[in-house]
């Protein structure tokens, strides 16, 4: 199976959670790229199998955005796209879509893994590719605090085909802005950590199996 991995957080490094799930898939037989907001330079060498999406120039123009790509942890970066203004927004989404599209012809994925519901989930979903996103409390807290990200964001959980609560609480949120029917049947609830490699390729599994109209 091939699986790009997305992530809202830096990416650039070889001991993040997302190299090591990474690591993981790869032992079990897969193959997998990597892509997300990276800290490093365009011009600079990127870790093999890494599409990093470059925002320093865009995020160049709000200090807020800029210091949350230099921090490198996904929940600076999701709360500093709530507040950054609409034009900004857009040419990040941009330059992102560029970099998932380039990833995604590169490695042309059985399925999508993405960590955190964010600006890159929907995306994802563009993309074609089934698509598993993975949600945490913070996720749908970043969102919540500007409603034209909340409904680009609800759109993309609802449209993907697997969807992965970090726990309870965050389960009962998706069931109230997506509606208990909509979650029923394919979502799942578990912490996503540096050895969840195998609970990622089985999400990936049903996305795939629900996709081909298998399940």
């Amino acid at each position: 199976m091939r699986i790009l991995l997305i992530d809202h957080g830096c990416c650039d490094h070889p001991h993040t959670r997302v190299h090591r799930i990474r690591q993981g898939l790869e032992n079990a037989g897969c193959t997998v790229a990597i892509c997300g907001p990276s800290t490093l330079h365009s011009l600079e060498e990127q870790t093999p199998g890494m599409h990093g999406i470059h925002l320093h120039d865009v995020a160049a123009a709000s200090r807020e955005f800029l210091a949350a790509i230099h921090d490198g942890r996904p929940e600076a970066f999701l709360r500093a796209v709530a507040r950054v203004p609409s034009r900004l927004l857009g040419l990040a989404r941009e330059t992102a879509r560029r970099m998932i599209a380039e990833a995604a012809d590169a490695i042309f994925p059985d399925v999508i893994f993405v960590l955190h519901a964010g600006i890159l989930t929907d995306l994802a979903v563009e993309t074609g590719a089934p698509v598993v996103v993975h949600v945490s409390a913070v996720d749908l807290e970043a969102a919540a605090t500007r409603p034209s990200l909340k409904r680009l964001v609800t759109s993309a959980i609802g449209s993907s085909d697997r969807v992965i609560a970090a726990d309870d609480s965050t389960a009962g949120t998706l069931a109230d802005w997506l509606g208990d029917d909509d979650t029923r049947g394919r979502c799942d609830t578990w912490p996503f950590d540096a050895t969840a490699a195998a609970q990622v390729a089985e999400a990936c599994r049903l996305a795939l199996a629900r996709r081909r109209g298998e399940v």
